[in-house]
């Protein structure tokens, strides 16, 4: 009996003792697409009405005559496969051929994903994950990856990925398996840069190979990742484990000497300070208790840019607004003072802290800030618009 074998993750392949087809061998999307539905359902009759309602839309002319052309393309590209007879002609309908065993990489992996739930033995169960992750290879084939009638399937298998890389390192960090988990852990980010625990699981990785340095600079970019791709949102759970972490390794007694030391080992940025939201918001909190203390005003600046035709809408990126906003960030940066803290507060907003600044002075400051930016924006054709508050810290 003849046996074909179909490989969906990474790149589509299919092949029997007596040939091979590959994605790069078929130049038509359609054609692959259609030979993959008819696989994936090999065990149904698949009316006329039905392909055409997948593959075709309602404008289409003589969809019915461009299925039928189709198939017979389909059929003669197959017999690089052999001579059967791979799809069957019904009344009004098309089947994968019964007598054809067909052997498929995703459903071999469905098998292992099953096997992972029930097993319980910890050697064998890393076995299986292993075994998982390496034949993910990135998920579907793109060529078939975006239509809706797999869309499904694509999104269970990543969840599948991810969920697996998060019990093998859970396994392998109580082995104190610290290089292991950072392989994985950064395979996963390719897949999906947004998952926090697999963010807090890298850190934790990095932290138990004493790569201190290495985990803050993730931490910082991640968190400026999450925020241009999320809007104003921040991982609060990475910050959970990123504050348990500093904790957890700050219990060691050192020389006095090696403390200043590795507190001034960074080389400080020239100009003001820019920060994500959540170190803002610590710097505000602690600038409050101390005003509150002293009994005196300090002032908070707010930045916000819009276009002069109209004012920004909705989450899509706008990519003269973010122009302006990398221009707008790079003079704060350079005009303000040392002692000053930014952070980007939204996609078309900064917040600055004007610390021993009076309200004259910072009137003065954000004039010459709306002036110097208008002068190199000009042809952004975008607005500046900038207002002061002063610091309450009586709340």
């Amino acid at each position: 009996m003849q046996k074909i074998k179909l490989q969906l993750f990474g790149r589509f392949c299919v092949q029997s003792d007596k040939g091979i087809l590959t994605e790069e061998m078929i130049s038509s999307n359609q054609m692959i697409k259609l030979l993959v539905y008819i696989l994936i359902y090999r065990e149904r009759i698949l009316s006329h009405q039905n392909l055409i309602e997948v593959f075709w839309d309602n404008d289409s002319k003589n969809p019915k005559g461009a299925l039928k052309n189709l198939v017979y393309r389909l059929r003669n590209t197959l017999r690089l496969l052999g001579e059967e007879e791979f799809i069957s002609t019904l009344p009004e309908a098309y089947q994968w051929n019964p007598e054809i065993t067909v052997e498929t990489d995703y459903e071999q992996w469905e098998e292992l994903l099953a096997e992972l739930k029930t097993t319980v033995d910890a050697t064998r169960k890393e076995e299986i994950c292993v075994r998982i992750i390496e034949g993910y290879h990135g998920n579907i084939t793109s060529r078939v990856a975006n239509e809706s009638w797999i869309l499904a399937r694509v999104m269970g298998y990543q969840s599948g990925y991810l969920d697996t890389v998060k019990t093998l390192c859970g396994l392998l960090e109580q082995q104190k398996r610290w290089a292991e988990i950072e392989v994985f852990c950064n395979q996963a980010m390719k897949v999906d840069s947004l998952d926090e625990d697999i963010h807090c699981m890298f850190l934790r990785s990095l932290y138990g190979q004493n790569k201190y340095d290495l985990a803050n600079l993730h931490y910082e970019k991640i968190n400026k990742h999450f925020y241009e791709s999320m809007g104003n949102y921040y991982p609060e759970k990475l910050r959970e484990e990123y504050q348990k972490l500093l904790a957890e390794n700050s219990d060691m007694e050192s020389d006095t000497e090696e403390v200043l030391k590795e507190l001034a080992s960074k080389e400080e940025e020239k100009g003001a300070f820019v920060c994500d939201y959540q170190v803002f918001r610590q710097i505000y909190q602690m600038e409050t208790r101390r005003l509150k203390r002293l009994g005196i005003a300090e002032y908070i600046m707010f930045l916000t840019l819009k276009r002069k035709s109209r004012l920004y809408q909705g989450t899509a990126v706008d990519s003269v607004l973010e122009q302006g906003m990398t221009t707008l960030e790079e003079q704060l940066r350079n005009s303000l003072r040392v002692g000053d803290a930014i952070t980007r507060y939204s996609k078309t907003q900064f917040i600055v802290m004007l610390p021993a600044c009076t309200y004259e002075s910072g009137i003065k400051v954000g004039k010459r800030i709306e002036k110097q930016f208008m002068s190199t924006g000009k042809k952004l054709r975008l607005e500046l618009k900038v207002e002061l508050q002063e610091i309450n810290a009586y709340d």
